[in-house]
């Protein structure tokens, strides 16, 4: 009957209108012990990456299809997440997947950079009429690190089968590095307008003179603060649990707070997506916790995105 069909189909259209408004679907902090970062790279040619897991290559791939009906909507979130997938998809189409790396140090915009690259991937290899390649990331590691940072990166990569690739010889040494080893010409960055690097920068910008030559790409430079939480909250993308903690911007232990703004009056903190102004993100950050990479590249500090 008319009432059955209607029935059958009710929680289907529920599913779709919440991802259509971008609500909140319990998003997954991750919590885990320290272990150190092993160095995952495949060095011995500079090959194409290895294929993904059929799993997440589907999961991926599903993910880009709820990204595009969203992106569809015409409002501001609608608009930053179709230019940031057409970035995305740009960069494979000018580079191919073996020679785009995107920047992973565990910071919330590069959750939301990760997740628009995997997305974006899955949908070039459908297009190709080829298997999807795994994801390359790359990880610059730092002392004084949270250990919950290089806890939630390890869980991230085993979780989505990446392709991990650590360097903790800096920023432009690792970048060297990985470009001999592996061809590589674009990095994907978590930079945004309001950063302190990233004024005046494009979706697609050259490496600075100080660091070795690549493109930078910037898919999320148009994005506000809340755009970042509607993405990772609206479509349950797991992120570092620091961010339940009242952490809006993440550096080293050394230079980072929970941000003041949230303090509660009994000395707890608010999460960091219930901060109201996004020109306070930084407001947990030392003078000295500028974000890192001005030239690109990413991965510990904020230069993959916090």
């Amino acid at each position: 009957s008319s009432f059955e069909v209607a029935r059958l189909a009710a929680p289907r259209m529920l599913l779709s209108l919440l991802y259509t408004l971008g609500v909140a679907l319990a998003p997954l902090p991750l919590r885990r012990s320290r272990t150190a970062l092993p160095r995952m790279c495949d060095q011995s040619s500079l090959s194409q990456p290895a294929q993904a897991d059929a799993a997440d290559a589907a999961d991926a791939l599903a993910l880009h299809r709820r990204l595009k009906l969203r992106s569809g909507v015409e409002d501001e979130f609608g608009r930053a997440l179709k230019e940031g997938l057409e970035v995305c998809a740009h960069s494979l189409r000018l580079y191919g997947p073996a020679r785009v790396v995107t920047s992973f140090n565990g910071g919330k915009d590069a959750v939301a950079i990760l997740h628009l690259m995997r997305a974006a991937l899955a949908a070039h290899s459908e297009a190709a009429g080829g298997p999807r390649e795994r994801l390359r990331v790359i990880f610059f590691e730092q002392r004084d690190e949270f250990p919950e940072v290089d806890a939630f990166v390890r869980d991230a990569v085993e979780r989505y089968d990446l392709e991990l690739c650590t360097y903790s010889d800096g920023f432009a040494a690792g970048l060297e590095s990985c470009i001999a080893e592996h061809g590589s010409a674009a990095f994907v960055l978590g930079t945004r307008e309001g950063d302190p690097n990233g004024s005046g920068q494009g979706a697609f910008e050259p490496s600075s003179t100080w660091m070795p030559p690549f493109m930078r790409v910037n898919p999320v430079l148009r994005w506000s603060y809340a755009h970042v939480w509607q993405l990772l909250r609206g479509f349950a993308l797991p992120f570092c649990s620091l961010y339940e903690e009242g952490y809006t911007s993440l550096g080293k232990q050394s230079d980072t707070e929970p941000n003041p703004a949230l303090r509660r009056p009994d000395g707890s903190y608010r999460p960091a997506w219930l901060l109201d102004d996004g020109a306070l993100e930084r407001a947990g950050r030392s003078a000295k916790g500028g974000k890192a990479g001005g030239g690109g590249g990413g991965g510990g500090g904020e230069s993959g995105g916090g």
